[in-house]
């Protein structure tokens, strides 16, 4: 709440033509308790709009990070443009909600359906899902997979293929390795 002196306001009780008068009179109102004004609650009501809109939005960029799997293509700066909102205010009400970042939210959500991509295709190449979700560069799809998950992504896949590819590979590697001796 701010607090704002009283200024200019005249008792006619205390208007007097001396100057002496005049001068205690000037010295007293300028000790006088000044009066609150509720510009705090105008102020409160103001940041409270803007917290509510920037809640609107930072569950809106969730819900759109699920939907696009957390696909680098989608871009939470385009929506707090699209709604007037500042992005760090949008940030920060994100954090506040969920507990974590916009970023580091949109990683774990695309890591999730990598895991789940790298499950269920077998044949798969760690480069093609790399580009599936936006990575330019495989190595830092990689990096950011086992950051994730403790493993690198063929690791990952050979280790959750159902045993069908792996000892598959291992064999035609045997046998191409006994036919350069031969």
């Amino acid at each position: 709440m701010a607090i704002l002196p009283e200024i200019g306001v005249r008792d006619p009780k205390n208007d007097l033509a001396s100057g002496a008068t005049q001068k205690a009179f000037h010295s007293r109102r300028a000790y006088c308790k000044p009066q609150l004004l509720y510009v705090g609650r105008a102020l409160d009501l103001i940041l409270e709009r803007t917290e509510c809109k920037s809640r609107q939005v930072a569950e809106r960029v969730r819900r759109l990070i699920d939907e696009s799997n957390g696909s680098l293509s989608f871009s939470p700066a385009c929506e707090c443009q699209k709604f007037q909102v500042s992005l760090s205010l949008v940030s920060r009400q994100f954090k506040k909600l969920y507990q974590v970042t916009i970023r580091s939210y949109a990683r774990n959500v695309r890591m999730k359906t990598a895991e789940k991509l790298l499950k269920q295709s077998k044949g798969l190449n760690i480069d093609e899902m790399a580009r599936i979700f936006g990575y330019s560069f495989t190595s830092a799809f990689s990096r950011c997979f086992q950051q994730t998950f403790g493993k690198r992504p063929k690791r990952f896949q050979m280790q959750h293929s159902d045993g069908l590819q792996w000892p598959a590979a291992e064999q035609s590697d045997m046998k191409s390795g006994s036919q350069l001796q031969a």
